[in-house]
Parts: structure tokens; C-alpha cells; sequence
């Protein structure tokens, strides 16, 4: 049908080149009817791209145009990329989707991704992170609703700072609370204006589904039933169709989609146990508490663990191996296999003493240490934090590598950023790692396990209470550590120091990233190509760190796991993990903050903490977020120019002090992860009456 037209367009001039009479292009011969539009599509790539946004194959993103049925999920859906769509790199690689096509949906804090070229952000009126209560409007013209119930979900826009050229710059639409597992949720765009406050109109596909205009293309028509569908949920929810400059709609991953992989896992391996305690060696014991100021004792060896790698050692670059790749499911490598993980155990001067003067039970309270970006179990024993804090409180810690994202990682990860077909390399030995993690804390606690060694104890008694392991992570440790918590049976409530989630949201925000993006940069100039490949790896990503779980951490928790308290101690304005995405991570957690939380004007919002609420009376037994701030100066003890309000855009503070170390290395904050790590994990108020101010700020904002 499409040459007939080209033959038509050329004989009859009179007729515009996007209009054609009906009927197979034949002229009506009575003048007072006007000819029916017919709109021309290019559907040359029909089969593996998306037609509506034609910036890109996969745009808009994430969309259902990319999802097959299947009768093996919980959404009924697959993903089903093709290469063909995916990003190349500067090898001409295509990124290999066989990962991706595993997932039964997209992130539930995915970002939605679309590129409208002369949109004027201030002319349009669209939400902004300065003020999230603005998508709740009626009137607000970029809406994301839940198909189902209609319900206005809360978001922000930006357009990518990162983008010198316009042909590269997308419109980002940002989640203020994860989305719901399993749900469908449908965008819509309406009433876009550019710099001359002119409605921008749509591309002629989506004005041809939206108007009811017939396309000369057989594979845009198929949409056609779809896209009514969409219109329908949109006017039943009060939005007019004939507003819309662009909608689409997309499914986020079922529960099991997201977590069923660490749960079998977890699962298979302690079965494996039938209640005994994990193998594992001792191989140094050393008496420190001679030369250090806190810590006594340290302790290393390693642990046996079953083996879900592709790999008889788990290297890094291994993936998950999967004997039958239709379930999706795990299985250990050649049925038995096990590997070697490290550990590293820390016990304070104060707990070996105490041990000395006092008969059993002991009150030494044990805890897991998290470690941050790409670094190891060793970060444990760090005396200015973690040697205080332990010391102070009579604590003890242990920690194993986080692996996939460790010291060991490094390599892999840069490799990743360069060709991204191999990415779930990395989040499939992070899961592997989170079963590392649970044998540590399972030997903590198990009778036959630490206890048990001379190594733990003090005259014959073990120097700790094995009745309860808690966990506290910084940074990494607090991005991975929500995730770990929420799939481990074993691990008791947490500390989360600098946390966040969502490392698609977090990397350009973060200064860290600048490392690693000039690997990427390189690989995949395309600025755009860039920002699709984060919310792809974030559908991965999903698999090991807390945005896939944060909606199961402290209620509706996963299967044989109990829901869990964590307390987030978040750094306002850090440079390294954006304090933006702990407000998401509480929001979708719906736990409470301290407030004030800043001192009035300080936070960057017009509207700070919107759907938000303040602990009511202390001590709270919940969880919580409480900001750590050490003010803008000059009274800073590290430097004289303080911390800055960090940037609204997708890109990192640059100016002022880093304030990332602050809440640990603070002594109220320090107290109140001890008092959170107790049986009845209570947060207590550190602060006062007011804000919690470190480094003796007095909060004057002179």
C-alpha cells in the first residue's frame, strides 16, 4: 500500500503530502466532501521498534510495545527486546537482550523516558522536584496513573542536564515513590509548550490514534485496539484525549519477577544445612588490643558456600548458572558446587573486657558491616567510625565482601560501562554474595557456629549474645544493605548510613560516577543512548540493591522473611549518594522522619518532605529517617565553605564540602545506631528539638 500512495502523491499534487483521500487512494467526485485523511507511517522497523517516539528504538521507555504474553508469569507478560533495538557501542556491538528478556517487567522505579523537541519546561507548568505535590494536580500536564485504580501516581520532570545537543537531550520523568509490583501504569503528556508558550503538537502516528485518523501501515493499525485502551483508562481518570501530545503504558516486574532468583537461592542453600551450621575455617586470631585504641581482637577465615555460578571460583564477570533456562530459576553449578568467601570479625576492646568482669550471658550485640562503593570487608575495622562506635557501645561487627559490586568487581564493572550485553554479570554475583552474608550471620548466631571457637570466646564462654544479628551498611552498604535485609531470614533490623536507591537515579548525581563515565562516555557517546542503558541496567540492578525490594523491607515482606525496621541516617546535599533518593526509598517504605528535619529554608524544595510524615513521640519503635546536616559554614570543621544545596538537576554538587562520612562519624548519630540495634529497636531523638546539626553548626543561615 505504501508505494501506491508515493505513486498517488506524485500525480495528484493538489493533495498534501500527509493527506489522502480513502479507498485506496481514489478520489471522491463529489467536491462538497472533503477527502479522508490517511496519515503515512514509515514502519520499516516496525518489528523491533517503538513507532511513537522515533528518537530512538526503545522510546518511549519502558513501554509495554516491548513486552510478549506469557503464561509462565505473574504479569502474563515477558520482555522481549530485540537487538536490533538495543544500544550500540562504538564497536558496533549491540547490547544482547537474552538477560532482559527474563524479567516479566520493568523497574518499579523506573524512569520514563521520552525526547519532545522545543519543550520549555517553565511554559508547560510540569512538575518539578522543587515541589512533587504539583503532579498531584488536576491540571498538571505530565501525569503518571495506575491503570487500574486511575490514582495520580507522585513524579517530577526534568529534562537531562547532560546533554549538550538538543537531538540528545530526553524529558525524564522521575518517580517520588516507587511504583507498585506487577501494576500497569499508563503516562501521558498534554499540553507541552515551547519557549513562546505554543502547544507543541504530537508526532502524525500519535495524532492519528489519538484523532482517529486511518495510517497507510498495517503494523502501526495492530496498535490501534491498544492505544484505544489507553485512551479509555485516561478519560475515565480525567484526562481528555484530545490534550494529549503522547501516552503509552508499560507493567512493572511481578514480586517474584524481582526476587525470585535470591529467595531460591537463599532457599536451596540453607535447605542444603538441614540445620547445621555453614562450613567454615578460622585461619588468624589476632590480639590487637595492645597497639589499637578500639578494637581487641580481629578474626579471619572463610566460608563455604553453595555455588550458583557459572564458575567452579564465582569470579567476577561470572553470571548465574541455569541448567534449565525455562524456569528462570538458579541451580548450583555441576549440583554440589560450593565456593570460598572470605570474612573478617572486629571485637571492641570494651566487649573482650566486659567478657573478663562479667559472667554469661554477655551483652556484646553483634552486627554485620556493609562496605561502600566497590570496596571490601576490611572497611569493618576502620577505627574512626566503626572502632568508636563499637567501643563506645559494646559492639562487635563481621563483614565479607559485597561481591559483584566489591574492591575484586572493578574491572568488570568498567568493562560493563564499555559493552553492556554481559551487565547482569554483576547483580547475579551480588545475589551471590548476599548468600555470604547470610551463612556469616547464620554462623553468628547458630550454637555450633562462632560461638562455639575459641577464637569468640573469653574463659570458655563466647564473648557475644548469638541471639540476634543486626546489620548496618554506609553508602554502598546502605544502597545493597536494604536489599540483603529484605531477603534474608537471619539478619534482624538494620542501620542504613547515607542510603538511597535506584543507581539509574543515583549515578549521574552522584560524583563518584565521574570515574566510570569516561569509560562509558567513549563506548556510547550518544548522551541518549546513555540514559536508556542506566534504566536498563536498572531492570537488572532491581535483582541486588534496594530499589527492587524497598516496596518488602518493613511491610508486605517477601516469602519466609520477616518484614524488618531499618533506620536511614541520611546526609543532606552529599555528593556521593543523592539525599533525593532516601526520600523516595522512606516514601515507598512509608516510614517517618524526624523533623524538623532541616532548618527552614535550607532544604532545596518549596515544598520539602511532601507525603511525609514526622515521627510523632520518642522513642519511636518504627522506622525512621533522620537528616544529618553540618549547615553551609563557616564553622565547618573540615572546610570554610560548608555544604551547599545540592543542584535540582540530574547532575552532582560540585561546590562545598562532601558531608557523605558525617552522620557516621557523629557522636549522637553514633548513639543512636546503638540504641536502634537492640531487641526493641527503638529511635531515639539525638537531636532535640530541633534539626540534627553536626560539626557545630548552629543552624544560622547567615
Amino acid at each position: 500500500m505504501k508505494n501506491r500512495i508515493l505513486t498517488i502523491r506524485t500525480l495528484v499534487p493538489l493533495v498534501t503530502l500527509t493527506t489522502l483521500v480513502a479507498c485506496g487512494g481514489s478520489s471522491n467526485n463529489d467536491p462538497a466532501v472533503p477527502p479522508a485523511e490517511v496519515i503515512a507511517v514509515d514502519d520499516s522497523n516496525a518489528d523491533f521498534c517503538d513507532l511513537l517516539d522515533t528518537a530512538k528504538c526503545l522510546l518511549p521507555f519502558p513501554s509495554n510495545r516491548f513486552t510478549t504474553q506469557s503464561s509462565a508469569t505473574d504479569t502474563g507478560l515477558l520482555v522481549d527486546f530485540d537487538a536490533r533495538a538495543m544500544p550500540v557501542n562504538a564497536e558496533s556491538i549491540a547490547v544482547d537482550p537474552t538477560d532482559w528478556n527474563r524479567n516479566d517487567g520493568f523497574s518499579p522505579g523506573t524512569v520514563m523516558i521520552t525526547q519532545v523537541p522545543g519543550i520549555n519546561m517553565a511554559q508547560t507548568g510540569a512538575p518539578r522536584l522543587v515541589d512533587l505535590a504539583e503532579s498531584r494536580l488536576e491540571t498538571s500536564p505530565v501525569v503518571v496513573i495506575d491503570a487500574d485504580t486511575g490514582e495520580r501516581q507522585l513524579i517530577w520532570t526534568e529534562l537531562d542536564a547532560n546533554a549538550e545537543e538538543a537531538s540528545q537531550q530526553s524529558l525524564l520523568i522521575r518517580l517520588g515513590k516507587n511504583l507498585q509490583d506487577g501494576q500497569r501504569y499508563i503516562v501521558a503528556l498534554r499540553n507541552l509548550k515551547n519557549a513562546n508558550g505554543e502547544i507543541i503538537p504530537p508526532s502524525e502516528l500519535f495524532r492519528a490514534y489519538r484523532d482517529n485518523i486511518k495510517t497507510d501501515s498495517d503494523a502501526a493499525e495492530a496498535r490501534r485496539p491498544a492505544m484505544e485502551s489507553i485512551f479509555s483508562t485516561l478519560d475515565n481518570a480525567g484526562i481528555n484525549r484530545t490534550e494529549l501530545y503522547l501516552a503509552w503504558d508499560f507493567t512493572v516486574a511481578s514480586t517474584r519477577g524481582l526476587s525470585e532468583r535470591i529467595l531460591h537461592m537463599r532457599d536451596t542453600a540453607f535447605a542444603a544445612l538441614a540445620g547445621n551450621a555453614p562450613g567454615f575455617t578460622i585461619d588468624s586470631i589476632e590480639d590487637i588490643s595492645a597497639t589499637n585504641e578500639h578494637w581487641g581482637r580481629r578474626i579471619e577465615g572463610t566460608i563455604t558456600v553453595p555455588n550458583f555460578m557459572d564458575s567452579d571460583d564465582g569470579a567476577s564477570g561470572s553470571a548465574l548458572y541455569y541448567a534449565d533456562d525455562t524456569d528462570f530459576l538458579p541451580d548450583r553449578l555441576n549440583g554440589d558446587n560450593t565456593l570460598t568467601q572470605p570474612f573478617i570479625c572486629n571485637i571492641s576492646k570494651l566487649s573482650l573486657d566486659n567478657a573478663a568482669l562479667a559472667a554469661p550471658p554477655r551483652a556484646t550485640r553483634p552486627y554485620l558491616y556493609g562496605h561502600g562503593l566497590l570496596g571490601d570487608r576490611y572497611q569493618s575495622k576502620n577505627g574512626a567510625h566503626q572502632g568508636t562506635l563499637s567501643n563506645r557501645y559494646d559492639l562487635m561487627n563481621c563483614a565479607v565482601d559485597f561481591l559483584g559490586m566489591s574492591e575484586s568487581d572493578i574491572g568488570n564493572a568498567i568493562a560493563l560501562l564499555q559493552e553492556a550485553s554481559n551487565f547482569g554479570t554483576m547483580p547475579d554475583r551480588m545475589q551471590q554474595g548476599f548468600l555470604g552474608w547470610m551463612y556469616l550471620a547464620e554462623l553468628l548466631r547458630h550454637a555450633d557456629g562462632f560461638p562455639a571457637q575459641e577464637a569468640f570466646q573469653v574463659d570458655g564462654n563466647s564473648v557475644y549474645d548469638n541471639s540476634r544479628v543486626y546489620y548496618y551498611g554506609n553508602s554502598e552498604g546502605g544502597i545493597l544493605g536494604g536489599a540483603l535485609l529484605a531477603t534474608a531470614h537471619n539478619i534482624d533490623n538494620g542501620v542504613l548510613g547515607v542510603p538511597g536507591m535506584n543507581y539509574s537515579l543515583l549515578l549521574r548525581r552522584s560524583v563518584d560516577f565521574d570515574l566510570y563515565a569516561t569509560f562509558m562516555k567513549p563506548a556510547y557517546p550518544d548522551v541518549l543512548d546513555q540514559t536508556l542503558l542506566l534504566s536498563l541496567y536498572q531492570m537488572l540492578w532491581d535483582r541486588g540493591e534496594n530499589n527492587g525490594y524497598a516496596n518488602h523491607l518493613v511491610s508486605n515482606p517477601l516469602p519466609g522473611t520477616p518484614a524488618k525496621r531499618v533506620l536511614l541516617q541520611v546526609a543532606f546535599g552529599d555528593h556521593q549518594v543523592s539525599h533525593t533518593s532516601a526520600e523516595i526509598m522512606a516514601r515507598t517504605m512509608g516510614i517517618p522522619l524526624h523533623q524538623p528535619a532541616l532548618v527552614e529554608g535550607r532544604h532545596h524544595d518549596t515544598n520539602p518532605h511532601v507525603e511525609q510524615q514526622a515521627i510523632s513521640t520518642y522513642p519511636h519503635f518504627g522506622s525512621a529517617l533522620v537528616y544529618f546536616d553540618g549547615g553551609p559554614g563557616p564553622n565547618d570543621e573540615w572546610d570554610d565553605t560548608g555544604t551547599h544545596v545540592p543542584p535540582i538537576t540530574n547532575t552532582p554538587p560540585r561546590t562545598g564540602n562532601d558531608p557523605h562520612e558525617r552522620p557516621r562519624r557523629d557522636p549522637d548519630a553514633m548513639m543512636q545506631i546503638s540504641e536502634f540495634m537492640k531487641a526493641d529497636s527503638s529511635v531515639i531523638n539525638a537531636c532535640g528539638p530541633g534539626p540534627c546539626l553536626v560539626d557545630g553548626w548552629d543552624g544560622s543561615l547567615e
